[in-house]
């Protein structure tokens, strides 16, 4: 198989492309496409064959659901059922945008899609190709990201073809996505709400609208992201929070791997990135900028991977607001 890769202008979409990769999806092949948050990696819902082939491609184990993702709120009652007020209200809040929720599935979804639990993952992506693209396949899309299992999330084409290439049908190719991160995932089939995954809608956001929800903080897969390793470039990653004396820390690790005769990379926020000249320095962002850092995260770990490093070392960073959801990200990765 050669994978084809078609350009598209987000901001003025040509809608013969859209159609060429719906036809891709009707025929039961695989396209990975934008999305505000990361790329993913696209197939009909209900096209059983379809959706083995999206885990064996990317190596992704079939206990790992998957998200739904439509083009119209009211498709969510052809995939769900037991849609309550709780959900309606989330839905009219954040979507279409980075919010995925977690319901009681409809009969017509495949166990597959599901890892045979009796509940659905569903999101309405806010970017406008992915928007057109579902709209045109006439079906729910199931697109978990395109990459292999357990590596960085691809937010540009480039990043899908490094893993992906000859193993898919097509990429829509339409820049780096808005975002950087996953979505967030909420579960509103038990009580009291539970956070499953952390991404782009942020837990302050969200207690404004269901003030009692939390963090969910057992180790069942019952959604995707939730693998303890995950999100991991081929470097070994080490994480250094945030707090007092943060950069000697990272000094001194840096240090310690550089006389084992390693080559070493530091991740670092702007405002240290002149503390460590020695070594190689890239930035993730401002440390106030949470959206600039999300945005550079999983490019920065695949850079550093393209230029053969040995070891990561990674400044933490603030947990509020989508700094949760970065640190989440980074807790995984150097997770071995």
């Amino acid at each position: 198989m050669k994978t084809e890769v078609i350009k598209i202008n987000p901001h003025r979409i040509e809608l013969y492309k859209i159609k060429k990769a719906a036809k891709v999806i009707r025929k039961g092949g695989l396209v990975a496409f934008p999305t505000e948050t990361v790329y993913g990696l696209g197939a009909d819902v209900f096209n059983v064959k379809a959706v083995k082939k999206i885990f064996e491609v990317k190596n992704r184990p079939f206990n790992d659901p998957l998200i739904v993702h439509i083009a119209h709120k009211e498709d969510i009652f052809e995939i769900a059922k037991e849609i309550e007020k709780r959900a309606l209200i989330l839905i009219e809040k954040f979507w279409p945008g980075p919010l995925t929720i977690v319901l009681k599935r409809s009969f017509r979804i495949p166990d597959l899609v599901t890892a045979g639990l009796d509940t659905v993952a569903i999101r309405m992506p806010s970017h406008p190709v992915a928007l057109s693209l579902i709209k045109e396949s006439k079906t729910a899309i199931v697109a978990p990201s395109a990459n292999l299992f357990g590596r960085p999330s691809p937010t540009t084409a480039k990043h899908v073809l490094e893993d992906l290439k000859d193993k898919i049908d097509l990429i829509i190719d339409a820049g780096k996505t808005p975002l950087g991160v996953e979505s967030t995932i909420v579960d509103l089939t038990k009580r009291p709400v539970s956070i499953l995954r952390l991404g782009g809608v942020s837990l302050e956001e969200l207690k404004k609208v269901i003030p009692e929800i939390r963090l969910y903080k057992k180790r069942a897969i019952i959604a995707p992201g939730m693998f303890r390793r995950h999100y991991s470039p081929h470097a070994k990653l080490v994480l250094v929070e945030e707090g007092k004396k943060q950069t000697e820390k990272v000094k001194e690790i840096a240090y310690r791997f550089l006389k084992e005769g390693k080559k070493v990379g530091i991740m670092a926020k702007k405002e240290n990135e002149s503390k460590y000249k020695n070594f190689r320095v890239k930035v993730l962002g401002p440390a106030g900028d949470f959206l600039t850092c999300a945005k550079n995260l999983f490019s920065l770990l695949r850079d550093f991977d393209r230029e053969k490093i040995d070891v990561i070392i990674v400044e933490g960073i603030k947990e509020e607001g989508l700094g949760r959801a970065i640190m989440e990200r980074l807790r995984k990765a150097e997770s071995r």
